[in-house]
């Protein structure tokens, strides 16, 4: 029996389409660990800890957070850590556990009082510390100093901080009242880290980002990274560092952007 003419070519377009589905699944290309891939401990431990708290904190973030609190740690760059915003202690946890014998790690948050932005399922400060010690059983509570209220009420004093996170009020006056906080109170090398950076949900929070750095030349960005499973992006921002008159960070703010996730 004679073979329909148009076998062969069905055969050569079918081998094309499934060349072009191998190169597009290719492991290097795609957003999650292949099967076979085995995560190192480091963060994983734990983000097994982390995830079993309420919050939208995510697996990139906490090893975006390790690498940082961990290379100040290597470079010598001590110091307290603040947090705005906690909700129920994800990324609180995170931090907490980089935290060096002497250091201290500031939260505020409104917990049950009323805001501007709506959340369930408030919880309460003794609420926040169980789950900071459930996911570092180690960690001295008298290191750990809750604050109940709104940021615009923060006293800090002459406190200064190698790392902080903000996830707070979301307005555009929030957070830009935010920011500056903070940058007054951030210290030499230190790291401020803004959320929800480019969230369409959150529009005044890119909005304050992009006012800040247009009125303060002294802040760069050190990285701008993508989140998976998050819509917005969390913004790295540091202050100039110049060594006898060379800018020491005037390439911060390709080392790492959206288009170059870590």
């Amino acid at each position: 029996m004679k073979r329909p003419h148009w076998r062969p070519w069905l055969r050569q377009r079918l081998r094309r389409l499934f060349r072009r589905s191998q190169h597009a699944a290719r492991p290097q290309d795609t957003i999650n660990f292949v099967a076979e891939a085995k995560p190192g401990p480091l963060v994983t431990d734990l983000f097994a800890g982390v995830k079993t708290i309420p919050g939208w904190f995510t697996y990139d973030d906490c090893v975006h957070f390790h690498l940082v609190l961990n290379m100040q740690s290597f470079l010598g760059v001590g110091g307290d850590m603040l947090e705005i915003g906690s909700y129920h202690g994800r990324s609180t946890a995170c931090m907490a556990a980089y935290l060096q014998p002497e250091e201290r790690l500031v939260v505020c948050d409104a917990f049950t009082q009323p805001t501007e932005d709506a959340y369930h399922d408030k919880p309460s400060p003794e609420h926040l510390q169980r789950n900071l010690l459930f996911v570092n059983p180690q960690l001295d509570e008298a290191q750990v100093e809750v604050r109940v209220g709104l940021s615009r009420d923060l006293q800090l004093g002459e406190a200064q901080f190698r790392f902080i996170h903000i996830d707070g009020g979301h307005s555009q006056e929030e957070a830009l009242a935010d920011l500056h906080l903070c940058a007054a109170h951030l210290a030499p090398q230190g790291v401020m880290v803004m959320d929800d950076y480019e969230n369409k949900y959150w529009p005044g929070v890119s909005a304050a980002v992009d006012v800040f750095l247009a009125g303060n030349r002294d802040f760069v960005i050190l990285a701008d990274l993508n989140r998976h499973g998050a819509i917005g992006r969390k913004i790295y921002l540091v202050r100039k560092v110049s060594v006898r008159g060379i800018d020491l960070t005037a390439g911060c703010a390709g080392i790492l952007t959206s288009e170059n996730r870590l």
